[in-house]
């Protein structure tokens, strides 16, 4: 059962032609650094798992179980339960949300209308999006890492503009990037970029772009939404929790990715890091090893259950000694040293 359900799938180890090809577009230092080291992954770091891709998906609605939980068995009335519930919604949405990114590389299935089709009925419709505008916009964010045409690039500078740290994630928490959000990521509509085109086998077809083409496309986001709403309905008993679900998915999920990019793309340029963060920290900021992301960016074709293994390679074999500036400690440190940065840098224009 297990072989013909990877070979529908299509998990397989990936050859050494597709290894090469998995090398990173985007800034010129992780070419430069990766080749003239001659760095070669191992190639049971590339090797695709049904299992583990499984596991990852089912963790996700682990979350939305916990949540179900709460609405129906914690007292204190729905205060309580809403309150209760926010922190188990927040993980389910941080894992749906970065689920979204890898389902965007192919995570599920090399075969990409597999892939998408069943990442969008169990994944991306939970979260109100779809994983081809996604794909659309994250890609060209690797071919364009840290230049002006990087359409995910976010700096302090954006955060000075919004009085600091504080005042941005407050604007962002009150709902104001909401609608950015969901014209940006899911009614996108521009073209492939050339690492998506490259890790194509073969062209797709340009997707109509009339009216009645994209509600039929976010056809997966109202069964989604509709087995939501029915669970905290009728499993949880408390339908209030519904819009917990929906608030969290506009504001602090994002937010949270937001804040993490400060982190694995800092200053100008097309420098990526990796984070080492305690557990805590990696289920908000980062799970499903995300954290690795100057090994995603190297090496995209890297399944992301694989991504920690590709860290402790290039550890052993001291390339983090070399290079200390591919990696950082944890999303907390590395934001509030940003943070003071931010503040000094604002108390040195005011002194003069």
């Amino acid at each position: 059962m297990v072989p013909s359900f990877g070979i529908l799938f299509g998990w397989s180890a990936m050859g050494a032609s597709e290894i090469s090809a998995s090398i990173d577009e985007s800034g010129s230092e992780l070419r430069r650094y990766i080749r003239a080291e001659s760095i070669k992954v191992p190639r049971e770091l590339m090797g695709r798992s049904a299992f583990r891709s499984i596991g990852y998906i089912a963790y996700a609605h682990l979350w939305i179980g916990v949540a179900l939980l709460v609405g129906r068995f914690m007292p204190g009335g729905p205060a309580a339960q809403l309150a209760a519930a926010f922190l188990p919604v927040l993980a389910a949405q941080r894992c749906f949300q970065t689920l979204v990114h890898h389902l965007s590389h192919d995570f599920l299935s090399r075969r990409r209308k597999v892939n998408d089709t069943v990442g969008n009925f169990l994944i991306a419709g939970f979260i109100g999006m779809r994983i081809q505008n996604y794909r659309r916009v994250h890609f060209q964010h690797h071919v364009e890492n840290g230049s002006a045409r990087d359409p995910e690039y976010f700096s302090l500078g954006d955060v000075a503009g919004h009085g600091g740290l504080g005042r941005y994630a407050m604007f962002f928490i009150m709902g104001g990037e909401a609608l950015t959000l969901v014209k940006k990521y899911y009614f996108s509509s521009g073209q492939s970029s050339k690492l998506e085109a490259r890790e194509t086998s073969k062209a797709e077809p340009a997707e109509r772009r009339g009216l009645a083409t994209k509600l039929g496309q976010m056809a997966h986001v109202v069964l989604a939404q509709l087995v939501l709403m029915t669970l905290f309905t009728f499993v949880a008993k408390a339908w209030y929790l519904y819009f917990v679900w929906m608030y969290v998915a506009v504001t602090w999920s994002p937010l949270l990715s937001r804040l993490r990019f400060l982190v694995e793309h800092p200053g100008a340029g097309d420098r990526t890091v990796s984070t080492n963060a305690p557990t805590l920290q990696l289920v908000f900021f980062a799970p499903y090893q995300f954290n690795y992301h100057f090994e995603h960016h190297a090496w995209p074709g890297v399944p992301p259950y694989r991504l920690g293994g590709v860290h402790h390679f290039l550890a052993k074999d001291n390339f983090f000694d070399r290079h200390p500036e591919y990696r950082t400690d944890t999303f907390i440190r590395s934001l509030s040293r940003q943070s003071r940065a931010l503040r000094d840098a604002r108390g040195a224009i005011a002194g003069s």
